[in-house]
């Protein structure tokens, strides 16, 4: 039993692809003019869950503290920093991790946040807390946003316990955030005083 295709069918058949092409073009046409592509809901928007809860362009000086010694760190513009006692201009390299290090203060999140409870009666030189690797003072013009004293690694060395100045919780961060200062300081010739 053969089956014809009616003629009605077959003019269908021809307007199809050419509607597809049509709203291609239509949609190429939109992107052209707005300049992006449509949002889809399947995408999640990056959202910033650091400890530090204001941009990083917010913060104008930083002074850390490595052992018994400290180095404070002033922005003059947007990406000029100066620092140390004469107050130099800091080299490419030590200004990107120092912005670095300002970066992820803001975005990365703690892994872990321990309230008081879950370690009462646990000294704090058992999370590096009591002589800390290192230490941050972040300010902007008028105050001080936050400080954070960096101790000791989980044993893994993946994570790193964090004291922030006022908070009784403790908190475990990824430990590329405290290496980050690390870095800073020894760009300067500070180490940490390992226990």
């Amino acid at each position: 039993m053969e089956t014809s295709i009616t003629p009605q069918r077959r003019h269908a058949r021809c307007w199809r692809p050419v509607l597809l092409a049509l709203l291609a073009v239509g949609f190429l046409l939109a992107m052209i003019l707005t300049g992006k592509l449509p949002e889809t809901r399947q995408l999640v928007k990056f959202e910033a869950r650091g400890v530090l809860a204001v941009p990083p362009e917010q913060v104008h000086r930083v002074d850390l503290h490595v052992g018994e010694h400290t180095i404070t760190f002033v922005r003059l513009s947007e990406h000029a920093w100066v620092g140390g006692k004469g107050q130099e201009s800091l080299s490419g390299e030590l200004q990107e991790h120092l912005e670095q290090a300002i970066a992820f203060m803001h975005t990365a999140r703690p892994v872990r946040v321990m309230p008081r409870e879950a370690y009462r009666g646990t000294p704090l030189h058992e999370f590096g807390l009591e002589q800390p690797r290192c230490a941050v003072v972040l300010s902007n013009a008028q105050r001080v946003l936050l400080e954070a004293s960096f101790g000791a690694y989980n044993p893994q060395e993946l994570l790193q316990y964090m004291q922030l100045r006022g908070d009784h919780n403790l908190y475990l961060m990824s430990s590329f955030v405290g290496q980050a200062w690390e870095h800073v300081g020894e760009h300067v010739g500070l180490r940490p005083i390992l226990p």
